[in-house]
């Protein structure tokens, strides 16, 4: 279970089910561990052919904890921001602080907010959250048209103009709209389906207008419950196909871990890249080292993380899954 990967499980049911939570898991094993060393104790004068069992067992669960907490110890429980750089970051964080401000050069950097808003988040406080970030591309799941329109009104009203893209697929009210919101400093950019699309909830892929830059992506996979796991599967096929882009940028909630992901190929994934891989995005019910990781900005080509967190100070805006910033720069 510490390394479904190994035997192509990591996307099987039950599996990609479980493995989603390896802090839950860490905890879990550790709790029956001890109980069996308290069991082993018990059992001390008496029950001598038991106890070799306990033991065994106890033993098995204190190691498969063990593990998953060096995987996760591997991806980072850190703040999000590289040792060499936090002292950087703390300063374009203070001056992003204030409404408007920008602390990224858009020749060679992007703040990117990735927040599945479950469509129950304000405008107000999404636009609160963007500006305090300093944001200059917002990746919205379950955002309607309405509301990424009003978040750009509230930004531009704060000298932070943006573009606005949206996709609905049908009723919003049974498959939850896209929106992705893009600062017009990074220049004109517009939709393409050239790339495809995920399959059921719509994802969003815009290209430069002049070929300068990033294409930006805000993806959306569906979810893997036991009856739409082909369409889970399909969907993160569509997510790494577009780790061969020389020049891309995706955030979104991609409702897999980096253990369902697996091999990332020419992507990079923000969060393990800046050391803060093992905070779980979703849902907000649990402390960030027990969720789930699912939330994620990914990138390609000569984009680096500098600094990325998830931020559990927005756990009462109202949707289930934490936002995700990262700050991306071109590698020097």
């Amino acid at each position: 279970m510490s390394a479904p990967g190994l035997l192509g499980l990591q996307r099987q049911l039950v599996f990609a089910q479980l493995i989603a939570f390896r802090g839950l898991l860490a905890l879990g094993f550790a709790v029956l561990g001890l109980v069996g060393a308290l069991l082993f104790w018990l059992l001390r004068g008496r029950a001598r052919t038991a106890r070799p069992v306990v033991a065994g067992l106890a033993a098995i669960a204190l190691l498969a904890a063990g593990a998953h907490v060096v995987v996760q110890a591997g991806r980072g429980f850190g703040s999000g921001a590289r040792p060499e750089t936090a002292a950087r970051s703390a300063e374009g964080e203070s001056r992003s602080a204030r409404p408007g401000a920008v602390s990224t050069d858009p020749a060679t950097s992007i703040r990117i907010l990735t927040w599945n808003t479950y469509d129950t988040v304000t405008a107000d406080e999404i636009a609160r959250v963007a500006l305090a970030q300093g944001s200059t591309v917002l990746t919205l799941p379950e955002t309607s048209r309405s509301t990424a329109e009003s978040v750009a009104r509230v930004m531009d009203a704060s000298g932070q103009p943006m573009q606005v893209f949206t996709a609905e697929r049908g009723d919003p009210s049974d498959v939850p709209p896209t929106a992705m919101l893009v600062s017009e400093g990074l220049g004109d950019y517009e939709v393409t389906g050239e790339l495809g699309d995920t399959g059921t909830m719509p994802s969003i892929v815009a290209r430069p207008a002049d070929g300068t830059g990033p294409v930006l992506v805000a993806a959306h996979p569906m979810p893997p419950l036991p009856s739409i796991m082909t369409s889970w599967r399909s969907d993160l096929g569509w997510v790494l196909s577009l780790c061969d882009e020389p020049d891309l940028v995706l955030g979104g909630d991609l409702n897999a871990t980096l253990d369902h992901l697996g091999p990332l190929g020419g992507c990079s994934d923000a969060l393990g890249e800046a050391g803060a891989g093992a905070q779980g995005s979703w849902p907000t019910s649990l402390p960030p080292l027990l969720g789930a990781p699912i939330d994620h900005v990914l990138m390609t080509g000569d984009w680096r993380a500098d600094a990325s967190e998830v931020l559990s100070a927005e756990d009462s805006a109202g949707s289930d899954h934490r936002p995700v910033v990262a700050t991306l720069l071109i590698r020097g």
